[in-house]
């Protein structure tokens, strides 16, 4: 229908428009008439216009109202469907209504069936529970006059139970349960019989127990929920299991008490049988409590029997400190410590540290022995609390519904008698401080008895490889000190207390530093230090009086051989002449003398040495493997599951050796440098003198007259690689090198521990390349000479390092020089004697750029 309209209105305007169109047109002309004929045409030209307007305007009319007429009529339709679908739904609206009564209706009648059902559901259980009631009652009351306890306890359990706990006190069950048998109201009956049966199964509890009668004893304990006793027969029981870990303690106590100071170990084994008797009470009883009580009132049971455990565990420990006399111990423990600590200060310098520690043991009670089996029997007290204090925590987490993520010792362990008493009496100090002492007594009884490997069997040029962890020669004090730390640490560990461990693994670094890597191994090596001279060679040890008496004995009255002392014949001593042969004697026998001490001094550095390098290894097994690695036996997760505490031990143990092995490495370092600065610097240096070194031979080809007449006043000394073919092949300075340097060190290296020859042998190549390098600098070279240069290092590097290649690394800068000689001169850019960028990139240059100019004006026969 907006179609329609909108046609109309557009057809409508446009005849408007024309109409306006033509009336200008109309105007226009008239303006322009002149004559009658143009009037004509103007009137003829109106009137086509006018029919033929009148002929759309009539087509328009027409088309609008056929229009409007086909509208009219879908109108009429529109209304007449309208009129229907009302109808309809009025019709719809009214069966509705009906529905939604007829609905309301049977709702009505649907609910009060329900309600009737559920009256007539209520009033059938009542009527059930009632004659339930008066079942039981009637069971009981027989029951009760046969004396069968556990049918009356449970006819009473089931009439107790029943769920409507109004029902035994209703105006109904009053006149119905009631009889002639039994009168009484159904609440005041069953009140009556509960205290009645109270008080006869504590009686028959109380006998049982007396009696030891376990079935008796287990069936009243069972009846006391079913007469609502419960907190009753649980205080009955923990009282009963009370007594029977008192009584066990005691019997155990009272039975062996007389020979427990002769049997090392009597109190652990006291307190462990206790903790077994608990955990088996808590074990085997729990199934018993969990059916009749409910697992919960396990932790009530658990918590009675805590105390009792704690107060006999506090009673062991008593009788323990007591008998093993622990507070005279450690006051002579005090005493010892204090009396080191002044003859540390005071003592003067001829006093011998065995008188020291002769007097220091007098003044202790105990033997290292006896402490020793104290220590162990302390430890196993303590390690038998942590086991008892794990499994108690566990089992009350299991019987509480507790899931914790981390476990933490309950109220009971953390702040029972027994764990206070650890904390207040300061048991964990006391134990510490014996096993400190028995670590520095033990310690200093090693050192005095040390005893130092002989080392002649590895004095030899033939090369040993067939060394292990365990064959390198080190001092008895090493291995004794291993041991000793290894057993007071298990101790340690095995106690399973945070505390102890954290504290003992901070002595212990403390003792490491000072004990024995200051006291003993640093005065060691300044002592050796003291008599080695520079001129010693390591060689056999041989003592006096076993091959030197007859070998020197004719140097006493007759002069050396002149071959020997051949340079002291070149001195005139003025003064002296008379004297001289004596003097050169005298001078012999003191040099003998102390070559044997040096010798045996050299020795003992060396095993040293290898005692505090194969001190890291030991260390870091006794620590890292033996305690964090080995995942068989998990001991930190063992001994410490608390509070993350084996996590904590982790980290601190690490630290620990990471502090021990610092320090050791330290003292290693230095003393392997002295060697090589005072014994080892002026041998290599020697050796050294003769190698890199060509003389121009008298009959040498070489043809570069710049050259000889540069050298001609420097003579046959001059230092320069200006070589012939004849020359070339000549070796001999580099093997003879190679053999003197085997000789040299091989000794060392069958000796010394392989870490501590590396770093032996890492400082004699530090002194080498910087040796060599002055002098490498100071040589001219043609081309042979910087053929037979490189060989030469090769081999000499080889024979120097081996298959080391951190020490090759040492020589790359005197290798890069040699390179750099034997490049061809289309290497090089002639504008700056520096090898051409496209070439430098290969390479990483470990000499800079005037170090590369320098190195090739080195070489004579280059491209000018």
């Amino acid at each position: 229908m907006k179609g329609q309209v909108s046609s109309t209105s557009w057809e409508s305007s446009i005849i408007e428009g024309r109409l306006s169109k033509n009336l200008a047109r109309y105007t226009l002309l008239l303006d322009k008439l002149s004559t009658l004929s143009q009037v004509d045409k103007l009137s003829e030209v109106i009137a086509n216009d006018y029919t033929e307007q009148s002929k759309q305007l009539n087509s328009f009319v027409q088309e609008s109202q056929s229009s409007l007429n086909k509208q009219s009529r879908k109108l009429e339709l529109q209304r007449t469907d309208l009129t229907t679908s009302l109808t309809h739904f009025h019709e719809t609206v009214g069966t509705i209504a009906s529905s939604n009564t007829r609905a309301k209706a049977i709702h009505d009648d649907i609910e009060t069936v329900d309600q009737e059902r559920a009256l007539v559901n209520k009033t059938l259980q009542f009527v059930k529970d009632v004659r339930t009631l008066k079942n039981n009652i009637s069971l009981a009351h027989s029951a009760l006059k046969a004396n069968d306890y556990l049918v009356a306890a449970t006819a009473i359990d089931e009439i107790r139970s029943l769920p409507d706990k109004n029902l035994i006190v209703s105006e109904f069950a009053k006149k119905v349960v009631p009889s002639s048998e039994v009168p009484e109201e159904p609440a005041i009956l069953i009140k009556n019989w509960c205290k009645e049966l109270t008080g006869l199964f504590q009686e028959h509890f109380m006998k049982a127990t007396r009696t030891q009668d376990i079935k008796e004893l287990t069936l009243m304990f069972k009846m006391f929920p079913m007469i609502g006793q419960d907190v009753l027969g649980l205080d009955l029981y923990s009282k009963y299991v009370c007594d029977i870990i008192a009584d066990e303690s005691r019997k155990i106590m009272s039975n062996s008490m007389e020979n427990s100071i002769k049997f090392q170990g009597f109190f652990s084994q006291v307190l462990l049988h206790l903790f077994k008797i608990v955990s088996t009470i808590i074990n085997d009883h729990s199934k018993v409590i969990a059916t009749c009580y409910g697992e919960k009132h396990m932790v009530h049971v658990m918590e009675k029997v805590e105390k009792e455990a704690d107060l006999q565990a506090s009673l062991v420990l008593d009788i323990f400190m007591e008998t093993r006399k622990i507070d005279r111990t450690i006051s002579d423990i005090n005493d010892w410590s204090h009396l080191q600590k002044t003859e540390d200060k005071s003592k003067s310098s001829n006093q011998s540290d065995n008188e020291t520690d002769n007097e220091a043991e007098q003044s202790s009670i105990i033997s290292i022995h006896d402490l020793a089996l104290l220590i162990i029997e302390f430890s196993q007290i303590l390690q038998n609390w942590s086991m008892y204090s794990r499994f108690y925590s566990v089992k009350w987490n299991e019987f509480s519904n507790l899931h914790p993520d981390v476990l933490q010792p309950p109220s009971p362990i953390a702040g029972g008698k027994f764990a206070l008493k650890l904390e207040q009496d300061k048991i964990f100090d006391d134990f510490q401080a014996l096993v400190l002492n028995h670590l520095h007594r033990s310690f200093k009884n090693s050192m005095s008895l040390e005893e130092m490997p002989s080392l002649n069997d590895l004095v030899t040029t033939v090369s040993l490889n067939d060394h292990d962890k365990n064959s390198y020669p080190v001092t008895s004090v090493l291995d004794d000190l291993i041991l000793l730390v290894r057993k007071n640490l298990i101790s340690v560990v095995n106690t399973g207390q945070f505390k102890l461990l954290s504290s003992f693994l901070n002595e212990l670094v403390k003792f490491f530093q000072n004990q024995f890597l200051v006291k003993f191994m640093q005065n060691k090596f300044k002592l050796l230090q003291s008599k080695l001279t520079p001129n010693i060679s390591l060689k056999k040890y041989i003592p006096k009086g076993e091959e030197q008496s007859s070998a020197y004995a004719s140097s006493r009255s007759v002069s050396p051989p002149a071959s020997k002392f051949s340079p002291l014949s070149r001195f005139t001593f003025r003064g002296a002449a008379a004297s001289a042969l004596t003097n050169i004697q005298s001078n012999l026998q003191a040099v003998v003398a102390d070559d044997e001490d040096s010798i045996l001094a050299l020795h003992h550095y060396l095993v040293y040495l290898n005692s505090l390098y194969l001190n890291k290894v030991y260390v870091h097994r006794l620590l890292s493997i033996e305690i964090l690695e080995d995942d068989s036996q998990k001991i930190l997760k063992d001994n410490f599951p608390f509070n993350n505490e084996a996590t904590q031990l982790q980290t601190l143990i690490g630290n620990s050796e990471k502090l021990v092995l610092e320090q050791t490495d330290k003292l290693s370092k230095w003393a392997v440098k002295y060697l090589f600065q005072n014994i080892l610097q002026s041998k290599v240096r020697n050796l050294l003198a003769s190698i890199f070194v060509n003389s121009i031979s008298s009959n040498s080809s070489v043809s570069n007259q710049n050259n000889m007449s540069r050298n001609n006043s420097a003579g046959a000394n001059q230092k320069n690689y200006i070589i012939s073919i004849e020359d070339f092949e000549d070796l001999s300075q580099i093997n003879s090198f190679n053999s003197k340097w085997n000789q040299l060190i091989t000794p060392y290296k069958n000796i010394l521990h392989k870490e501590a020859f590396v770093e032996l042998l890492s400082n004699i190549v530090n002194y080498i390349v910087g040796t060599l390098e002055q002098r490498i600098w100071t040589l001219e070279f043609n081309e042979l000479g910087v053929t037979k240069l490189d060989r030469e290092l090769s081999l000499f590097i080889g024979s120097i390092c081996g298959l080391n290649y951190n020490l090759r690394e040492k020589f790359l800068k005197l290798t890069q020089i040699v390179l750099l000689l034997g490049l061809d001169d289309d290497s090089f850019d002639l504008s700056t004697d520096d090898i051409k960028d496209d070439f430098n990139g290969t390479f990483d240059w470990v000499i800079t750029s005037q170090e590369r100019i320098k190195a090739r004006n080195m070489k004579i026969d280059r491209r000018q």
